[in-house]
Parts: structure tokens; sequence; C-alpha cells
């Protein structure tokens, strides 16, 4: 197999294994292409970009609507859907209470230092600013084009859930289309597989469980991703729903799904519920955007 492609983004690294590369495709095709599909997530969803079209919806006035590139609108409704099937457990709207908890990018915090858990009332106003019934959405079909407002002040997107397994789902979509049938892509922890090996057999990956004893080697199927959460110190994933980290044993989850996006996105709703998702909605609308599998691994030393 060619070397893998590796490299910086948001915050984490990349890795991009092709069993070949595509016929009439160079190396420079492929990481120009992985580069490009990097970038432009980066514009449309950064938290840490003050110019990012998700800081610009935050920064725009309440009932608003300001311009976003159409990914972002695409990727905010599949937020929002597997938002109403956790039962609000994911929301990308949870930005004002992990400001308050002293988390997320410096200028979303108080202007004081967060020591300890934020006070009753600091948790509250946050909450009144959190909800994805407050996000509206206006597509590219639109004669005015995409769009995002929000209706409460003081509101923001964090999407550090999902946005990174939805550019794994990009990155491995673009390739496919410049002729590579066989790919694995892999964004801090987050994977999704494309085909089969040189060797035709599946594409296999390592997941570590929480306290870094076990190695487990994974194979994944084609078009099969998974994603892992982890709860560590300082790192609790809030519940959008109380402003406070979740108090069940659970300290790891490791979802497959038919997309790594939502993938992302259940491994940080598992987390918070501490359970799958409901099996009484695998029926309904959209069964594509459950999860396929679902495993919680307790901490060895049981809960902190």
């Amino acid at each position: 197999m060619p070397a893998p492609f590796i490299g910086p983004a948001f915050g984490t690294t990349y890795r991009v294994q092709c069993a070949r590369l595509p016929a009439g495709r160079s190396r420079a095709d492929l990481h120009r292409a992985i580069e490009e599909v990097l970038a432009g997530t980066d514009r449309a969803a950064s938290t840490w970009r003050a110019d990012s079209d998700a800081s610009r919806v935050g920064d725009a006035p309440a009932d608003e609507w300001v311009p976003v590139a159409p990914d972002l609108v695409t990727l905010v409704e599949v937020a929002r859907a597997i938002h109403d099937r956790s039962d609000g457990a994911f929301d990308i709207t949870v930005a004002p209470l992990v400001a308050v908890w002293g988390g997320g990018p410096p200028r979303w915090r108080p202007a004081e230092a967060v020591v300890g858990p934020p006070a009753d009332a600091a948790i509250t106003a946050a909450l009144a600013r959190v909800g994805m019934q407050h996000v509206e959405s206006r597509a590219s079909q639109h004669p005015a084009g995409p769009a995002l407002r929000m209706r409460v002040s003081g509101m923001r997107l964090d999407l550090s859930g999902i946005a990174p397994g939805h550019a794994v789902d990009r990155i491995g979509t673009r390739l496919h289309a410049l002729g590579s049938t066989d790919h694995l892509v892999e964004l801090g922890g987050e994977v999704r597989a494309w085909g089969r090996r040189d060797d035709r057999t599946p594409w296999r990956v390592a997941v570590r469980t929480i306290d870094a004893t076990v190695s487990r080697d994974v194979p994944l199927a084609d078009g099969e991703a998974l994603a892992v959460s982890t709860v560590r110190p300082g790192q609790s994933p809030l519940d959008p729903r109380t402003g406070r980290p979740p108090t069940h044993a659970a300290r790891q989850v490791i979802v497959r799904a038919r997309s790594c996006a939502i993938a992302d996105a259940w491994a940080v709703g598992c987390l918070v519920l501490g359970s799958g998702p409901s099996r009484e909605r695998a029926d309904a609308a959209e069964p594509d955007l459950l999860p396929l599998a679902v495993e919680f691994i307790p901490a060895a030393d049981g809960p902190r």
C-alpha cells in the first residue's frame, strides 16, 4: 500500500490510508483534495475561529439570518435529527454551558477564571441560551440561499461533537469521487472505512480502552464508521438538559454507525445518556440515523 497521508487538523491529526492510488491520480491530487475538505469544514464549523460561519452565527443578533456554507446547514440538520432521537442528550447549542464550566474558546468564557463548579445561577442562565428549538436553518434551495439564525440572544454553536466525523465522511466521499474505492479515513480517533485493504481483507482499527491496558483490533465493513467518546478528569461531557456532568458510571462508549458524523454525535449522546438509544426507535423514519452498535466500557476503578 502507498504511504498514508498524515497531517494536523482541528487541533488533532488526521490519517488517510488508501489501498492504492486511483488510476490517473497522483499523491498530490489526493493530498490536495483532503486538505480542501478540511479547510472547508474548518471555515464552516470551527468554534475556535472567530471568522468561521458557526462563529458568525453566534455573534449575530437574535433573529438575524446569517448566510453560511451549504455544508453547515446539512451538518446542523443531522445534529438536529440526532438531538431529537437522543431525547436532547446531544445538543450543538451546549456552548454557553461549556463556557460557564470553563471550557471552549477563551472568548466564550466569563471574564473571571472558572474555579470549581459554577454557581447554580450561572448554570440556570446558560441553560436559557441552550436548545435546538431556537436554531432555524434555511436550505440551499431557498431563493435567498443557505443560512442559519438563532432565536435567542447569546446562543452559540459547539460542533466539536460532530464536525470531525463529518469531515471524515466528506474526505472519504471526495476520494471516492476521484476514483479511490478502498481507503480508511481517521481524524482525532473517529474513523470510517471504504472498501477493503489491498489484500481484500477488511480494514482494521485499534481501539484502546479507557484504562489504556487493552487495545482491541476491530474490523470495519465497507462504509462502516466507529467513534469513541471518553470521560476524562476535568473533561466530562455536559448534559445539555441539566447543565451538569452526567452522574452515571459509564466512562467510555464505542459507537458504530453508517456514517462517521452519526457515530461521532451518538458517541457523545450515549455517554451523556449512559445508555444507547431506545430500540423502539429502530423502525422510525430515517433509521440510518441510529447507531449500528453501542458498547459501554467502565473505568477499571469504577465510577469517579
